[in-house]
């Protein structure tokens, strides 16, 4: 039924007029509509990034590398500059030098590391610094880090025997030390494990080589007479033999994971195989490095992986191969050379 008013008659009568009810039913509907419309811009506006809070911009900021943090985070804004001043922005400090700046000068990577260092205000727990850290810039790190629980070491870095066990001896709850492809004499590594009661993880990680004229048990006999408490270990590309890794396990009863891939003088009996069932994760000499962040073996190598994951076992008498019944009292010649401690640290 429509309502027509009878005091004021409609001034157009091809339209009728509505009812009050029609009317707002109306205006409901497009009440509806405009705040259907005000969600919709709502949902599309353009977030305000400096909203956020600063606590979530400091867990995303602190997993950059530190490298780009100094040099380029923290001049984007107030923020985060202010952000990058916090301390605990520097409880890890991770010096992955990027390609770009291979070719920096010494001293310039050196004094970036130390500013990091500065940073933490004593709050570092966990650094990895590779290729430019000198004997000077890791006794400054120690010295201002007394809380360091992991130091790690990369890539062929210019650091001596003797600034690295002077290092050590600064860290008293020192528990792990991570050494990829780094060259440290037999004795340092012996070193550090006795000087180093609460060690828990070690890592001497190498470039693999399946030429077996390069095989050499030291190293894994140094770990086993100094870390008998190693919960840890990782010996990627390392040249031991059958036994450097009986004298391993002999040696280092408390083992929950062990890490011998690429290193392929390595052929386990079954023997070995079985005495490992106590170790929770094992990671074996001809199993994937994809997930690891470093050169484990050279681009030679790696096309006879396939070929050699299919070998037998070793069935000798004692579980070696003939090639592998040399004597271990021959030390490998020394081939590499190494800075000299500075006389400030010489004392």
């Amino acid at each position: 039924m429509v309502f027509v008013s009878s005091s004021r008659p409609n001034p157009n009568p091809k339209f009728l007029e509505l009812s009050p009810s029609t009317a707002s039913t109306k205006r409901k509907r497009e009440k509806r509509r405009r705040k259907r419309n005000k969600n919709k811009d709502k949902n599309n506006k353009i977030p305000n990034w400096l909203e956020i809070p600063e606590d979530v911009w400091l867990l995303i900021l602190s997993k950059l590398n530190t490298f780009h943090i100094i040099e380029n985070v923290q001049k984007v804004c107030m923020l985060f500059r202010k952000i990058c001043k916090q301390p605990s922005m520097f409880t890890t400090i991770n010096m992955i030098v990027p390609d770009t700046c291979v070719k920096f000068p010494n001293n310039v990577m050196n004094a970036i590391t130390r500013f990091a260092v500065d940073r933490s205000s004593g709050c570092l727990l966990d650094i990895y610094v590779e290729y430019y850290c000198d004997d000077h810039t890791l006794m400054y790190i120690v010295e201002r880090s007394k809380n360091l629980k992991h130091l790690r070491l990369g890539h062929e870095i210019a650091i001596s025997d003797e600034a690295l066990i002077k290092a050590v001896e600064y860290l008293p709850v020192l528990e792990e030390v991570e050494l990829i492809i780094c060259f440290f004499e037999v004795e340092t590594i012996e070193t550090i494990g006795r000087i180093c009661p609460t060690l828990k993880s070690f890592s001497l990680n190498d470039v693999g080589s399946r030429d077996y004229e390069l095989n050499c048990n030291e190293e894994a006999l140094a770990i086993s007479r100094s870390m008998p408490k190693l919960r840890h270990l990782q010996l990627i590309g390392n040249p031991m033999t059958y036994l450097g890794l009986k004298a391993i396990l002999d040696g280092c009863p408390l083992l929950e994971s062990l890490d011998l891939r690429a290193c392929f003088h390595l052929n386990l009996s079954e023997d070995m195989v079985k005495k490992c069932e106590t170790i929770k994760i094992l990671r074996k000499p001809y199993d994937s490095t994809a997930d690891y962040g470093h050169e484990a073996c050279s681009e030679s190598e790696d096309q006879f992986d396939t070929y050699l994951s299919s070998l037998e076992p070793v069935s000798s008498d004692d579980g070696l191969p003939e090639h592998h019944n040399e004597s271990l009292d021959e030390s490998p010649p020394n081939c590499f050379s190494h800075v000299q401690l500075d006389q400030e640290f010489s004392d």
